[in-house]
Formats: C-alpha cells, structure tokens, sequence
C-alpha cells in the first residue's frame, strides 16, 4: 500500500481535471472524512446516487492519479472487489495563472466552478426540502452560515489569515464523527477585483 500523505500539493493539470467533477469530489471528501475506513465501489455509488456500474470510471481515474488507493481485494461471488482508501488526509492546489508548464493554472476556473456550483446546489436543495435553514434561530443541525467580507488588507496580514482559515479547516475535518449530521465548508480567499484596479506589481 502506498503511504497516505497528510497534505497533497496537486500542481499537474491532468490531476486537476481528474478533482474537478461533482462526482469525484464527492468521493474524495468521503474517503478524506474517515481515512481509516475501506470503501467499495457500492458504498460510493451509494453516497453519490449514481448506480455502481457507473462509479468505476470515476474510481479508476481517481486511482490512476493517487488520489484514491486500493488498500485490500477480495473474490466475492467469483468477482474481485476492491475495497478503497484516501490517498491523502487534505488536499492544496498550487497552480500559476498565466504561467508556463505544468503550473499554467489551467484547471483551477473549472474547480472553483465546480466547488461553487456544488456548493449552491447543496444549499438550494437543503432549503427547498426545509432540511436548511437560514434564520439564526433554528437548529444548529439545519441551520447555515453563509457570510462574504471583503476588506483592503496588506501584504504584512495576509499570511495570517490564510494560515488561520486552513487551520480551522483542519479543525472542522478532525472533529468529524460517523454518523453525525453531515456539514460543508467552503473557504476561499482570493483577490477581488469587481470595481477595483489591483496594483501594479513590483519587480
């Protein structure tokens, strides 16, 4: 069995595109959210809502890239079963926009794409089945925190923050427990330019 990494710096774009898929993320979350676990074909198939003759495409590429690993097989009926673990506890991406080789950035527009839109789905759905709720006095098992903040930070700060979000994301991962109400993060932190020239940069 390959070692399981704690962190994943993903830079090539072939395993950009291999994350950047409703159905791939899904499976990496769960396969992150309890790392100890072995996963079959089924279970995810499970998870994701799509039938098990259809998860094996996904679970190949994911496979091919690391990102998922076969930690144990067994005949079951006549038929290998592979049974499947994280590849990695948490996963960055670190990618140059407008930059050459492997580091060009591509890829990294179709993941936030997809995160976004993942996100918005989830929510949308949540609130139209009434299992999400926006109002500060619900339940804290339905209700939703949804909070944007834009500020004029320098250079000297921005480190900080970031080293704080990625620690409470951390947090919020190891505090996980099966079976609990299930929950979502997103973090971003990123330039803003809506209605905002960024400064030139200096040499």
């Amino acid at each position: 069995m390959a070692e399981v990494l704690p962190v994943r710096i993903v830079k090539d774009v072939a395993t950009l595109k291999a994350v950047a898929d409703p159905i791939r993320l899904t499976v990496l979350e769960r396969a992150m959210a309890e790392p100890a676990r072995l996963w079959t074909a089924k279970e995810f198939a499970a998870e994701v809502g799509i039938p098990p003759t259809k998860i094996y495409y996904h679970l190949n590429l994911l496979e091919q890239h690391g990102l998922l690993q076969v930690r144990e097989t067994r005949l079951v009926n006549g038929i290998l079963e592979k049974r499947y673990g994280t590849g990695q506890l948490d996963l960055t991406f670190h990618c140059r926009a407008g930059g050459t080789g492997t580091e060009d950035g591509s890829g990294v527009g179709e993941l936030a794409t997809k995160l976004l839109q993942q996100t918005r789905d989830e929510i949308a759905t949540g609130l139209a089945t009434g299992h999400v709720s926006a109002t500060p006095d619900a339940p804290e098992t339905e209700r939703m925190l949804l909070s944007r903040a834009v500020a004029e930070l320098p250079a000297s700060r921005l480190a900080e923050f970031r080293q704080e979000l990625l620690a409470l994301v951390r947090r919020f991962e190891q505090a996980s427990e099966p079976g609990a109400p299930r929950f979502a993060l997103l973090v971003a932190l990123h330039p803003s330019v809506a209605g905002h020239t960024p400064p030139e940069p200096t040499a």
